[in-house]
């Protein structure tokens, strides 16, 4: 029970729950774009649990690599339980199973995805260490890759508009990459990474979240007055300025803020994410 306890707190269940945005949101924006009703959605029941265990297991070979990680984004202090890189890859094992049985290609991109996690977090190759590979690995994975696994489960072809915002919500997440070790300059240097904050400082990776968080929401919003995306979606982009305000915040803090601040920014982004979800949906309704 004290090993199972560890492993649950070290998989950061509320962060992994966020992270399951990517794939549910492309699998409805395959769904709008189209105009179909719901397909497969045992297929992608399956993508979700996969994306579970692809979490859980990044996250324990990313707490076996780093030790103490108590000040990460969404965690909390426990013991790593002994042969814990073994229930890591046991984790993306899993997960790669189970979404190759939900979809071929949602499970090309799990295993993709359990590449990078191993690349970003095993001690001969580091790529967390990195001041690029590391935030590259999470857009990529998920950014591009979570929203690829759930837009397959679809099995609509990939339109100009959805890799458009494909496009747009891996910037945002390539931007949150680097916004997420703000705060932890310390301990970066302390295992002697060479991030970002460690080689430049807290204020420039905020710099680089909020540039990042600014085109993506820019793009949105000169997408919709195109009329790429419905319009409706423009009344909803006031809602971010909840954001900007937590960023603007986050900025001013010392040290580079700290782990609540980073959870709050990254809820209130995905709140205003799902209102333009909602209002895109009512759209869709009130057209059909």
């Amino acid at each position: 029970m004290s090993t199972a306890r560890s492993l649950l707190l070290l998989a950061r269940p509320k962060g992994s729950l966020m992270l399951l945005v990517g794939p549910l949101t492309a699998y409805g924006f395959a769904h709008w774009d189209y105009g179909l009703e719901a397909q497969r959605p045992l297929a992608l029941a399956g993508v979700l649990v996969a994306w579970i265990f692809l979490s859980a297991g990044s996250l324990w070979l990313n707490a076996a690599l780093d030790g103490d990680e108590d000040g990460a984004l969404f965690a909390r202090a426990a013991t790593r339980p002994a042969h814990l890189p073994l229930f890591g890859y046991g984790a993306l094992a899993a997960a790669v199973a189970i979404a190759s049985l939900a979809d071929e290609r949602s499970g090309a991109c799990c295993a993709i995805c359990a590449v990078l996690a191993v690349l970003y977090s095993h001690p001969r190759t580091m790529w967390k260490a990195h001041p690029v590979l590391g935030p590259a690995v999470n857009a990529i994975g998920y950014g591009v890759l979570s929203w690829l696994a759930g837009f397959f489960v679809v099995r609509v072809p990939l339109s100009a508009r959805t890799a458009a915002a494909m496009a747009l919500a891996t910037i945002f997440v390539f931007g949150m990459s680097f916004a997420a070790q703000a705060y932890q300059r310390d301990d970066d240097a302390r295992r002697g990474y060479r991030t970002l904050v460690v080689t430049h400082g807290p204020a420039a990776c905020l710099r680089v979240a909020s540039i990042s968080t600014l085109v993506a929401l820019a793009g949105v919003a000169a997408l919709a007055a195109a009329g790429a995306y419905p319009r409706l979606v423009l009344v909803g982009l006031p809602v971010f300025v909840l954001a900007a305000r937590t960023m603007s915040r986050w900025r001013r803090a010392p040290g580079g803020g700290s782990p609540e601040i980073a959870a709050e920014f990254a809820v209130r982004m995905a709140e205003g994410g799902a209102v333009l979800v909602a209002l895109a949906t009512i759209d869709a309704l009130v057209r059909s």
